[in-house]
């Protein structure tokens, strides 16, 4: 099988070892692959990666035919040297955040206090909106965190280049586990509907048998 790239997947492939991983949508795409496909078919600019930011606009001027301009106004600036936290005593946990968490940094069960993953955690920001109680922050990634949660060194000692990967690992990886959770979902759906119908069948082959028996019994009453 030829498994040779056309320019256009080379390019798509480019644009997209270069974006951060975060997943944060911040651009206005579902996530990094997305940003990427639409900035390979010329469809958007260059300046929409907030924690990017100049680098990346940079980085992908060098490999587009678009100038490097600033990021876009409506884009608000953000860091890829920080991380997320919870104030534990106004969890009530919701696990609204892990739904919202794009590469599964964020552990717990409902009703039960959550923690984060700081030694994997890319401080996207995306748990911030559901939660009810506000008790979630972004703050910097850096060696006085690592005083109280020593976990994020694992990622302060990662260059840009590691954590990328590692956040695209576990971000694909939870794409892939939500499609196979749907999948079977649908399958025991179809499986349910199945039963149902089988069911319906045979109720309906009883109620037939039973009128065919009434009709019998009336017949041989009135012979």
């Amino acid at each position: 099988m030829n498994t040779t790239l056309t320019p256009s997947k080379k390019l798509l492939n480019k644009i997209y070892q270069i974006l951060p991983q975060t997943q944060c949508q911040s651009c206005g795409y579902k996530d990094c692959l997305a940003y990427a496909q639409a900035i390979s078919e010329s469809k958007e600019n260059i300046n929409r990666c907030a924690p990017g930011g100049e680098q990346v606009i940079q980085d992908l001027a060098q490999i587009t035919t678009y100038p490097a301009v600033p990021l876009d106004v409506n884009i608000r600036p953000s860091d890829l040297e920080s991380t997320a936290l919870i104030d534990e005593q106004f969890c009530i946990g919701c696990t609204l955040c892990i739904d919202a968490c794009p590469i599964d940094s964020i552990v717990g069960a409902a009703k039960r206090v959550h923690s984060i993953l700081n030694s994997l955690c890319s401080g996207c920001g995306l748990c911030l909106p559901p939660c009810p109680t506000n008790c979630i922050e972004i703050v910097p990634l850096n060696l006085s965190l690592a005083t109280n949660k020593p976990s994020s060194l694992e990622l302060i000692n990662l260059n840009q280049t590691k954590r990328s990967a590692l956040w695209r690992e576990k971000y694909e990886n939870k794409q892939l586990r939500k499609e196979k959770e749907s999948a079977e979902l649908k399958q025991k759906k179809t499986t349910a509907d199945a039963d149902l119908t089988l069911i319906k069948n045979k109720a309906t082959r009883i109620t037939t048998a039973m009128e065919i028996a009434r009709t019998r019994l009336a017949q041989i009453s009135n012979s």
